[in-house]
């Protein structure tokens, strides 16, 4: 199975019936990212359960990539997630080790998504509830290379959607963004996480029209790249 999907956020909440929630486990992700570094094959990913009652879920590993136009998970068993199905008590944590199933490092940097899917609950105490809510979060895993380049972005304007290619060795995280003009204009794509940009791979981001105008009068890109404050200069369209 390949899933394909824009994953510009970490966290999507699933409503399988209209009306007002009244789950009693909440099911929270406690990191938004987890890094391997070289020479180490494990990691941790913490869950929680910020509410009364237990929550059981779900973890599973998939590979991630880019298609140039989006992102693409086919399920992956290079990781070994322990445990895969938790149960988590009322106000408790549950830690999740992710371990590595080859000792060779990488040449290059793997990119991986745990995908973390609350289950349903007991039917008995959902009786007289108006909505199910379950919880999904996408969490990026990152297999680092040892001494890799740092992230090189190019980026070009279509009509409506922003085109990046990174040529360096690491993951490209863009945080808020906006476009300025040659003469001081701006306008501002996202206050928030905008997407990242695989090593070695291209991501498109779709953009408001409206909103943008003419794509030719916006010259550069300022954005949070890797939590850093960073200009690019935005290249003619291919």
């Amino acid at each position: 199975m390949i899933l394909r999907r824009t994953l510009v956020a970490g966290l999507a909440i699933l409503a399988l019936t209209g009306g007002v929630a009244q789950a009693r486990g909440q099911l929270q992700a406690r990191q938004t990212s987890v890094d391997l570094m070289p020479g180490n094959r494990g990691g941790r990913l913490m869950l929680g359960n910020a509410g009364d009652s237990p929550v059981a879920a779900q973890i599973r590993v998939y590979r991630w990539t880019q298609d140039g136009n989006d992102d693409v998970l086919v399920p992956s068993n290079d990781l070994t997630v322990s445990p895969p199905v938790v149960e988590i008590a009322g106000g408790a944590d549950q830690l999740v080790r992710l371990v590595r199933n080859s000792d060779a490092a990488p040449q290059r940097e793997e990119t991986y998504r745990v995908v973390v899917d609350e289950l349903p609950g007991d039917p008995a105490a959902q009786q007289g509830s108006a909505v199910t809510v379950r919880m999904r979060y996408l969490i990026p895993v990152f297999v680092r290379a040892v001494d890799p380049a740092p992230a090189a972005l190019e980026c070009h304007l279509g009509a409506a959607e922003l085109a990046c290619s990174n040529r360096g060795g690491v993951a490209a995280q863009l945080g808020a963004s906006r476009l300025l003009s040659a003469d001081g204009r701006s306008v501002q794509i996202t206050d928030g996480l905008l997407g990242y940009v695989l090593s070695g791979s291209s991501r498109r981001f779709p953009l408001d029209a409206d909103k943008l105008g003419p794509a030719a009068q916006w010259k550069q890109l300022e954005v949070r790249l890797n939590g850093q404050p960073a200009t690019i200069a935005l290249s003619a369209a291919p």
